[in-house]
């Protein structure tokens, strides 16, 4: 069993796949919607103990915003990257930098804006696994990996199946209208570590990329975005 389900929790998605022994989750949305999360679980018929862990992308409001109750919910391990593990614990609201002309000017205004802060603030959560450059997850059922790919924020990270679905969090997106819009996500700290951080995902084999902001899409675009990136 090897089903993908997109579940929308705000603004971001929260990948649920269902593996061979259990169900893996990725990120948790935005603050306030675990309601939207446990729902779609009945749906699909989907009990929320039978989630053997959750991991997180990286560490923004929205992806790990209803992270706590679900967790609660589901009491099971939390698995984060080891150099974002303290803004979890600590529920810290970061806003990057940005990594094109257009989006730095309004994160530039953003970070310098204290109640926009409190607008994102999310409910600290202690992760139990840490995850540096590379992490196997046949333990939890899951033929494939959790791979460093950093970019978006210096701790993302991929989820990369044995059988080439990536759930890549926000290293790339697919939200413009009719696919028009660039999968090179222009809010992140490093656009030269974004790039190779998709070399990586190719060259580990990567075919479908499942990404946090649109449906997901071929490896291919990923490589024709990164040759025109490239020039």
């Amino acid at each position: 069993m090897n089903r993908h389900h997109i579940i929308r929790m705000g603004n971001a998605n929260a990948w649920l796949i269902e593996g061979d022994d259990g169900t893996l989750l990725v990120d948790a949305g935005v603050p306030n919607k675990e309601g939207i999360f446990f729902s779609r679980l009945r749906e699909e018929g989907i009990d929320a103990t039978s989630i053997r862990l959750i991991v997180i992308t990286h560490v923004h409001y929205d992806h790990v915003g209803s992270l706590a109750a679900i967790r609660k919910a589901c009491r099971c391990p939390v698995a984060v990257h080891e150099s974002e593990a303290d803004l979890l614990r600590e529920g810290t609201v970061v806003i990057p930098p940005g990594t094109r002309w257009f989006s730095k000017p309004g994160l530039g205004i953003a970070r310098r804006a204290p109640l926009l802060k409190q607008l994102l603030r999310f409910e600290a959560v202690e992760p139990d696994i840490l995850v540096g450059d590379e992490m196997p997850l046949a333990e939890f059922g899951f033929p494939g990996r959790v791979l460093h790919t950093p970019g978006h924020t210096r701790g993302s990270v991929s989820i990369l199946r044995d059988t080439g679905e990536a759930v890549v969090g926000d290293l790339a997106s697919n939200d413009w209208p009719l696919g028009l819009g660039p999968i090179f996500n222009p809010f992140g700290v490093d656009g030269g570590m974004m790039l190779d951080s998709w070399q990586r995902l190719i060259d580990a084999g990567a075919r479908t990329i499942f990404p946090a902001h649109g449906p997901s899409f071929p490896v291919q675009r990923l490589r024709e975005a990164l040759r025109k990136h490239r020039r």
